[in-house]
């Protein structure tokens, strides 16, 4: 027919070859044809018919018209679309969701995440972006889909910092909400609207990815229906959104717990358990080629001095530095350690002789000293004593060396002398050693040695819910020892097993003649150590002692380190699936101070986890402490376990765990370890501890940081009377613990304080308290640090002395009035 190319120009050009054919086939047929196809008509608007015709022919046979019926059924056919589309969004959000929980890095959960978007929900494109929040641009880190063209500009104008900033990608990020535009090709807001439609795409949806109520990047959707997205679509897409977020804080805080595993978090270098397994490869090839090694420790003089008088940050700063300096002079990071708190140790080669390490020794002292760190206008001149032990003449195992080269500083450190080598000289220590070893038998058939008891306690209901057996011996000459003065001893010699037992037993005929006296009795925990693990003899010693006083097994716990654990994990695999039999709850005791891998917790089925007391001395200010802490904690509840903080002495510390959703503590802020009968006493009083009553929600506290008490006091005043619940701090340090006591919702701070400068301040408060407003009032002004913490978003307001009081209070109005658009979001 003349008019049959005419007719294909209004169909949709993806459906122009199946009406051709369909026609060309009808020319040939004496039968009603029928198919549905898309119409492209002007504006790009698009409908949806329903053709039905048959073709007549003259006498000749010859083809003469077409006779039918064209139907519009674009309506229908949109609510079957949509019917069908949310179907696939559904079908999608249950497979995403497995997605999640199996996944382990984020490429592999945004690479399956976008291709399962288009394969099941059906999608035409998908991509995920992440935020690069110094620069103000998104990097595409997924995608799937027809249109790569399209992505490829869409990818080209996010990477730029002018042109991502106008996009609808940054307002979503910017006001953490999802944005949809239902018709792209018209819709203003659209950077190249046409190239949607170039590429098939009438409809998207941009959602962010919000981890800690803070936007890190967004998940974008791509349909080729027009006005797809309505709010059944939209709720599940928020869902699936918010799960995919969820597992990338779980990814991350996994991967910092991994990290943790091997690395020291403040210096990079290796830890304490990769550092010795690499020696101990070092000493396997030094035995191969008959070759000596050197271990050498080096301990930082007056790093105490350091800590007190600038701050914590001045002491991490000095570390940090001294560590750079050392894998500089020695080359190779790999065979370096930080030992514990500001002790090092490295490890030299074959190469190295008695005169070699020597002058190594020299020079390292020498680049300490030389360029001395400035740390915020103070110079810190840093020096140190070294020790130095030698393979095989003063060890044969990597921990052998180690121990003998910290006995060598130490000796260093008496002697006055720069560095020290090991020598027999030293074995008078371990003469005293031996005495003391010999005094330790004594101990045990005299009954010289007792249990402490300190309590655990919920930190919701402030009851004792448990306590941790602490062993102490009572010295005939020395008094009252602690463990600390003598297990490591015992479990030198072997003891460790007698005394073990001995615990074990004492702690089940303690909780046997409570019960028998009427007292509500709790769990006690019993520390095991791993020689006790060696074996059957724990399990059975643990059966025999609980049938023996005739209590439950769930009134005993065992707690463990992961270092017992690593010595022969097949063993102690088998002791502990013996004690969860036997009913005995598990604990994994200074999590975070070892491996601390997830894995340890899943294989061993742990009941709870005890959080180190080193992360909970600072926790509420210091960033990284509290980072660890947290993840921790988020963990052990997404692997149902309960728990315990070790070492809480404050209640800032008490708030901020309990806040963070901690289990349980222990620790001097409710009691110290106490003999049996003072804990028999408590627990018979039914003692709780009175939990602080916490302020109200809706009450607006205003923080105020600053060491001029004239100065806090003005402030006070003039903002007291526009209802403000006002607390005072004179400097960063005290300002955390209150934070950690009070809910606040907008702080002012100055900038020159001692200990914490107000930027530093308002950093850690930026990392623990994001949502609070933080502003700087200072008649002091350092450009460079001021516009550096305005970008990095640790304050939102920088603000002079003297100040407008009318203008002032106008600034903190509007702060609160921020806080509660923040929280609102």
């Amino acid at each position: 027919h003349p008019n049959h190319q005419d007719f294909l120009a209004l169909v949709h050009p993806e459906d122009r070859d199946a009406v051709g054919t369909a026609f060309a086939q009808s020319l040939d047929q004496h039968q009603v044809h029928s198919i549905e196809h898309r119409a492209l008509l002007a504006g790009g608007r698009i409908k949806y018919l329903q053709e039905r015709w048959q073709i007549v022919f003259d006498a000749q046979g010859k083809a003469v018209r077409a006779v039918g019926t064209c139907q519009d059924v674009t309506e229908r056919k949109l609510q079957s679309q949509r019917v069908e589309g949310l179907m696939r969004v559904q079908v999608m959000l249950s497979g995403i969701n497995a997605l999640v929980a199996r996944a382990r890095d984020h490429n592999q959960l945004f690479n399956d995440a976008c291709k399962f978007t288009i394969d099941a929900g059906g999608f035409r494109m998908a991509f995920v972006g992440i935020l690069d929040e110094s620069k103000g641009t998104v990097a595409v880190a997924a995608s799937a889909g027809k249109g790569r063209d399209l992505l490829a500009l869409i990818t080209e104008t996010l990477a730029s910092i002018d042109r991502a900033s106008q996009s609808m990608v940054m307002t979503a990020i910017r006001e953490k909400r999802a944005i949809v535009a239902n018709d792209s090709r018209n819709d203003p807001r659209m950077l190249f609207g046409s190239e949607y439609t170039k590429a098939g795409v009438r409809s998207l949806a941009i959602f962010p990815l919000l981890v800690d109520a803070d936007a890190v990047g967004v998940f974008v959707f791509f349909t080729d229906v027009i006005n797809f997205f309505h709010d059944e679509e939209m709720e599940l897409l928020s869902e699936m959104t918010g799960n995919i977020a969820f597992a990338m804080d779980h990814i991350k805080k996994s991967e910092r717990l991994d990290y943790l595993a091997y690395y020291d978090a403040l210096t990079d270098l290796p830890n304490r358990t990769l550092f010795l397994d690499r020696v101990g490869q070092s000493i396997r090839t030094s035995v191969a080629a008959d070759t000596s090694l050197t271990m050498v420790v080096l301990d930082l003089e007056r790093f105490a001095q350091i800590n007190d008088q600038l701050g914590r940050t001045a002491g991490d700063a000095v570390l940090v530095w001294v560590a750079e300096r050392l894998t500089r002079t020695l080359g190779d990071a790999n065979l370096l350690m930080r030992v514990v708190g500001d002790r090092f140790a490295l490890v030299l080669s074959a190469e190295f002789q008695e005169a070699d390490v020597a002058q190594f020794v020299e020079r390292t002292a020498a680049a300490l000293q030389q360029d001395p760190l400035c740390h915020k206008g103070v110079v810190i001149p840093v020096t140190a004593k070294f020790g130095v032990a030698r393979f095989p003449e003063d060890g044969t195992d990597a921990d052998a060396l180690l121990k003998h080269a910290e006995v060598a500083v130490k000796l260093a450190k008496s002697s006055g002398e720069m560095f020290a080598y090991f020598s027999n000289d030293m074995n008078v220590r371990s003469s005293q050693r031996l005495a003391l070893a010999d005094q330790l038998r004594v101990a045990l058939d005299a009954g010289q040695f007792v249990l402490h008891y300190q309590a655990k306690v919920d930190m919701i209901s402030g009851e004792i819910v448990g306590a941790e057996s602490l062993i102490r011996w009572q010295h005939p000459d020395k008094g009252l020892l602690p463990p600390t003065a003598f297990i490591e001893l015992a479990e030198e010699t072997g003891l460790i097993l007698p005394i073990g037992a001995w615990v074990i037993d004492t702690v089940c005929a303690q909780q046997a003649m409570w019960i028998a006296s009427g007292l509500r009795v709790v769990p006690i925990a019993v520390n095991v150590s791993s020689i006790q693990l060696g074996g059957t003899h724990f399990l059975n010693t643990v059966r025999a002692a609980l049938s023996k006083h005739g209590i439950s097994s769930k009134l005993v716990d065992i707690e463990l380190t992961e270092s017992a654990l690593m010595n022969d994990a097949a063993e102690a695999t088998g002791v502990l699936q013996g004690l969860r039999k036997l009913g005995c709850g598990l604990a994994l005791d200074d999590f975070g101070t070892g491996y601390s891998s997830p894995a340890y917790l899943k294989r061993f089925a742990f009941d709870s986890v005890k959080i180190d007391r080193s992360f909970i001395t600072d926790i509420t200010r210091n960033a990284g402490d509290a980072a660890i802490a947290t993840a921790i904690i988020a963990m052990a509840q997404s692997l149902h376990l309960k728990v315990v903080a070790e070492g809480v002495e404050t209640l800032g510390q008490f708030n901020y765990l309990r806040a963070h959703g901690c289990d349980q503590f222990q620790g001097y802020f409710f009691s110290p370890p106490v003999p049996e009968d003072v804990f028999a006493s408590n627990l018979r009083s039914s003692r709780r501890m009175q939990l602080p009553l916490a302020a109200p929600d809706d009450q607006r506290t205003l923080l105020l940081v600053d060491d001029e008490p004239h100065i806090s006091a003005a402030l006070s005043r003039m903002l007291r009377r526009d209802g403000y619940r006002i607390l005072v701090a004179t400097g960063g340090p005290e300002a955390l613990e209150m934070m950690a006591i009070n809910p606040v919702q907008v702080i002012i701070s100055d900038q020159r304080m001692p200990q914490m400068s107000g930027t530093e301040f308002l950093e850690t408060v930026r990392q623990m308290y994001p949502d609070t407003i933080r502003m700087i009032l200072s008649g002091y002004t350092d450009l460079q640090v001021v516009t550096e913490s305005v970008n990095r978003g640790a304050v939102s307001k920088f603000l002079t002395k003297p100040w407008d009081d009318d203008q002032l209070r106008g600034h903190v109005r509007e702060a609160f009035q921020r806080f509660a658009t923040k929280v609102k979001h």
